[in-house]
């Protein structure tokens, strides 16, 4: 029982703290999940990203249901979900019902322009932090320069650069195996 509590707890409190969506979290659960909690070494926490990031549906949910199930299976994952979801509802709600009281604020604005840059730099530094520890190979950046130029310059879609990589992955995978024969 005191797990469930444990994963509903550190959801609730990244749910709570995130500014930018499920690439801003990333250092967040990076901490808690890795460096806190030990509930993943580098490697799986890297695996569980590429497993959540691959995945249909938001990085802060699939996220949820990896960890809840690597935590504590079933259970793990409803605590997960809620802890993950309940905060952002109660502060969305709350903007909402006051939005009209905000919006006219000459400060709210700069508020969102100030925050936005800090988002970024979170998500930079998630990127950073996991590149620097897995020791990837030098074909992998070159995959990882490859992949952002196609979706970031020529505009190519996410979805075929993930399905090209997966095959590319294989394929190297094979070349390893057989230069060890």
């Amino acid at each position: 029982m005191r797990i469930l509590l444990d994963i509903f707890v550190s959801f609730f409190k990244i749910g709570a703290f995130t500014v930018g969506g499920g690439f801003a979290m990333l250092p967040l659960f990076e901490e808690e999940f890795v460096r806190r909690r030990k509930w993943f070494t580098d490697q799986d926490f890297l695996n569980m990203l590429t497993v959540a990031t691959a995945a249909p549906g938001p990085l802060a949910i699939n996220s949820a249901v990896f960890t809840g199930y690597h935590v504590a299976g079933l259970p793990g994952v409803l605590v997960a979900i809620v802890g993950c979801i309940i905060s952002p509802v109660i502060v969305i709600l709350i903007l909402a019902v006051n939005y009209h009281r905000f919006r006219s604020l000459a400060y709210a604005d700069a508020v969102f322009q100030g925050i936005r840059p800090a988002v970024v730099g979170l998500m930079f530094a998630a990127v950073f932090n996991l590149v620097r520890r897995n020791k990837l190979r030098w074909t992998w950046y070159l995959l990882s320069v490859f992949a952002f130029i196609l979706i970031a310059l020529l505009k190519v879609d996410p979805v075929f650069v993930i399905a090209l990589a997966g095959v590319a992955g294989v394929a190297f995978q094979r070349s390893i195996e057989r230069r060890r024969r």
